[in-house]
């Protein structure tokens, strides 16, 4: 899988003859986990977000006047800060992982012809991560005393069972001006990190899934 995300990212990058527009973007992002367990409904969680850099390259495909395909490789993070209480005990678990990201968006764009004035944009569309690295921290407290804590890096096979691969829908909005523009996006992720199942349809508690906020600066050329 790692070889053949490796040569989706370079057949993208040695194929932007092809494209109408390349740009490059950087910014940041607000990342969250959703988790439920057997024992714990998402309801019973409280989320914190994690900052996390955002940079990226973008590459756009002109389909007519207002409609562009924009395939992006991008390095982020995914992550976040979750603390439930069980019986007493408090469990606080805090995750950041690496991603290398590739999102194929079907791009609205209204105005800003050519580069040229202010310009809106709406877009939609998958993405598919591959994780590179990731760690996480485990505490967990009764009436403020600490009786479990954890620290360690993610292996992404059977010693954490946290899959590797992970997928969503996104949806942003924006505007331009100029060559320059401004995106705003939600990340949306389906995959359950968790799921032990062979054909991983997220059927299995628990549950682990990713999302997020992003908002990026980036030059078209």
């Amino acid at each position: 899988m790692k070889k053949f995300l490796f040569s989706i990212a370079l057949g993208v990058v040695c194929t932007t003859a092809t494209w109408a527009q390349v740009g490059i973007k950087a910014g940041a992002a607000f990342a969250t986990i959703s988790e439920e367990n057997e024992n714990v409904s998402r309801d019973d969680i409280e989320n914190r977000s994690i900052v996390a850099p955002v940079v990226g390259l973008t590459f756009g495909m002109n389909l007519g006047d207002i409609l562009t395909i924009q395939p992006e490789l991008i390095y982020t993070q995914n992550g976040g800060s979750n603390t439930y209480t069980v019986l007493g005990t408090e469990t606080k678990n805090t995750y950041r992982i690496h991603y290398l990201e590739l999102p194929v968006l079907a791009k609205l764009q209204f105005g800003n012809a050519d580069q040229e004035g202010l310009g809106f944009h709406i877009a939609a569309g998958p993405w598919v991560g591959y994780a590179l690295s990731g760690k996480y921290t485990s505490k967990s407290t009764v009436d403020g005393s600490t009786i479990f804590e954890v620290e360690d890096n993610f292996t992404f096979d059977d010693e954490d069972d946290t899959r590797r691969l992970n997928y969503g829908m996104l949806g942003s909005a924006g505007i331009s001006i100029g060559n320059v523009v401004l995106d705003l996006r939600y990340n949306y992720g389906f995959n359950n990190l968790l799921d032990k199942d062979a054909d991983n349809t997220n059927d299995n508690k628990p549950v682990r899934q990713t999302r997020g906020v992003a908002l990026t600066l980036g030059v078209n050329f």
